[in-house]
């Protein structure tokens, strides 16, 4: 994905009269399966007369097959016999004034009820007085027409199945166009039935609560709440159609797995999304946002945010504030979604660390990549785990006052990038959740051609959401080279190098003057907020029941830490190294 975007047309959806005269196009799918004979039958997927995207006036809507046996839903379920049959056109309005559906459910987070919003206040301060009150919407939220239709053949076999979004009318025409606009159509059983959904509290809510006695309360409350929402592994995937428009074209329609994604952001609401291409859905093992397939990812991430709930702001500004810096950075693009036809809150589209990430980044073969996550040996291969611990054990634990070890940790580690990511994450403050967590790394497996096959540690920067950038918290004055130093053996150690001390003192305050200058950072939070100011006013409305007046109370924080962060930066490294 190039940086900032997702790039151009690669999936084109063109209207009857010219499928007449086509003899083969690419299909919903991404993929050339799709053929005509000259007479326009069809001898593949089902096609609509009018392809998905945003219309001014209402129209209707053919639905074509090589079967007449043609069956279709309009709320996101999977249609079989028992759904409508399609027996003429389906007329397609604004379904903005239909009545909200799935927006009005409030077993989705739980900052919905009083009570329970305040037990869990209560029992994790890190939510403190900011835990959020939401709100179902009282007014009809903007929708589309979402359609799933399925058709059989003459020996009832269920066979081709396709699956479009209709934005219709003026209130999908006024400039929201600019931002690009994300349809997911699932079945709604998968994402909020009790037992199954992966959206809800569910069963696995009720079945904690019910667990919690006298004795244990204290302990339990302490922790992640379990729900449905915060399982995790392919088990909790479900399946989706996911369609990408961009100035109301439809850019991408591609099936694929769906999961929440994030750790304790998962309570909140709404939630991030994975979007993970497989070829058992569609045949597809990547998902189509690039004209060049070698540039696609297998997996991206619908980003709400995470913990930085009222901005939205943190990790996509500091993605692009450290882009140049020598360790990886996401991309992220502002982006609405919808789920089943009802919006769903203000986004952004962003690539996801794994392998194929190192590949079309770094240039390294994606088989000969390790990414070590969180210390979390289940993340990886046994062997590669085994050869991060080994590595890590000598950097923080030699002697670094001698000069060959000092070398040798230099070939173990990008020594520059390290520099550069340790002084970043300490010049923004983080804590708490870093560096014992929300850390991650790679290197190359065995040595290849190029610059970064070289067998060096590399590290990535994420989820820099919460645990610092927080004014409120007192972050801009937080010693945050002395909190770092015990939890990271590694960073510790190497300051018993003279060449190292040196280094990253001066790269602190190098990133003082230049990538993180109060004015410069500022105009970069105004630019951002220009960008977002109707998506976000539409969000808080939709989750909050406010107006956006708190998006911009948090965006003049944002700045106030990065001004007192300037101050703050020589005493610190006063206080840490004396007078430099």
């Amino acid at each position: 994905m190039k940086k900032g975007t997702v790039n151009k047309l690669l999936i084109t959806l063109i209207p009857l009269s010219m499928i007449l005269l086509t003899l083969g196009i690419v299909g919903l799918n991404g993929k050339k399966s799709v053929e005509y004979a000259e007479d326009g039958r069809y001898y593949g997927n089902i096609r609509f007369s009018v392809p998905p995207g945003s219309y001014d006036m209402p129209f209707y809507l053919s639905i074509y097959a090589p079967e007449d046996e043609i069956y279709y839903t309009l709320d996101g379920t999977d249609p079989d016999r028992s759904s409508i049959r399609y027996t003429e056109p389906i007329y397609i309005y604004d379904a903005t004034d239909d009545p909200n559906r799935l927006s009005m459910r409030t077993d989705v987070s739980a900052f919905y009820d009083e009570s329970t919003r305040e037990l869990y206040r209560d029992t994790h301060w890190a939510v403190g007085e900011d835990a959020p009150v939401y709100v179902a919407p009282g007014y009809n939220i903007d929708k589309c027409t979402v359609i799933k239709a399925v058709y059989y053949d003459k020996d009832g076999n269920e066979k081709g199945s396709a699956a479009g979004s209709y934005f219709v009318g003026d209130r999908h025409d006024d400039g929201e166009d600019t931002v690009k606009r994300i349809s997911v159509i699932a079945d709604p059983a998968e994402l909020f039935d009790y037992e199954r959904g992966i959206y809800v509290t569910g069963k696995l809510r009720d079945d904690f609560f019910s667990a919690i006695t006298d004795e244990n309360r204290e302990e339990m409350l302490d922790s992640h709440w379990p729900a449905n929402y915060t399982e995790k592994g392919r088990e909790w995937e479900r399946r989706a159609y996911i369609q990408i428009f961009d100035d109301g074209k439809l850019t991408l329609s591609q099936q694929a797995g769906i999961r929440i994604k994030g750790e304790g952001s998962r309570e909140y609401y709404p939630k991030s999304l994975n979007l993970y291409a497989r070829r058992e859905y569609d045949g597809n093992s990547v998902i189509h946002t690039e004209e060049n397939i070698r540039d696609c990812y297998d997996v991206l991430t619908l980003y709400a945010g995470g913990e930085d709930i009222f901005l939205k702001m943190k990790d996509p500004l500091m993605a692009e504030l450290c882009s140049d810096m020598g360790f990886a950075t996401l991309d992220f693009e502002l982006c609405e979604v919808y789920i089943n036809g009802e919006y769903w809150g203000c986004y952004f589209l962003s690539d996801k660390y794994n392998e194929k990430y190192v590949e079309k980044k770094y240039g390294v073969d994606d088989d000969n990549v390790m990414i070590i996550k969180n210390n979390d040996p289940s993340e990886s291969m046994p062997e590669d785990f085994e050869q991060y611990m080994e590595d890590m054990q000598f950097i923080g634990t030699a002697d670094m006052t001698s000069e060959e070890n000092y070398r040798k940790a230099c070939e173990l580690l990008d020594m520059d990038g390290f520099i550069d990511y340790m002084a970043a994450e300490v010049y923004i403050a983080r804590w708490s959740d870093w560096p014992t967590g929300n850390i991650a790394l790679w290197r190359s497996r065995k040595k290849e051609q190029g610059e970064y096959g070289d067998c060096r540690w590399r590290f990535m920067l994420f989820d820099v959401n919460w645990g610092g950038l927080t004014y409120d918290l007192g972050d801009a004055t937080r010693d945050t080279i002395v909190s770092t130093r015990e939890p990271s053996p590694v960073f510790d150690n190497l300051f018993n190098n003279p060449e190292f001390k040196e280094a990253f003192v001066n790269r602190l305050m190098s990133m003082r003057d230049n990538e993180f200058a109060p004015d410069k950072v500022a105009e970069r939070i105004d630019e951002y907020a220009a960008v977002m100011r109707e998506p976000m006013k539409k969000h808080y409305m939709r989750f909050f029941g406010t107006d956006d007046a708190r998006f911009y109370e948090e965006a003049e924080k944002l700045k106030l830490f990065f001004r007192e962060r300037y101050d703050y930066i020589p005493v610190m490294i006063e206080n840490n190294f004396g007078e430099q």
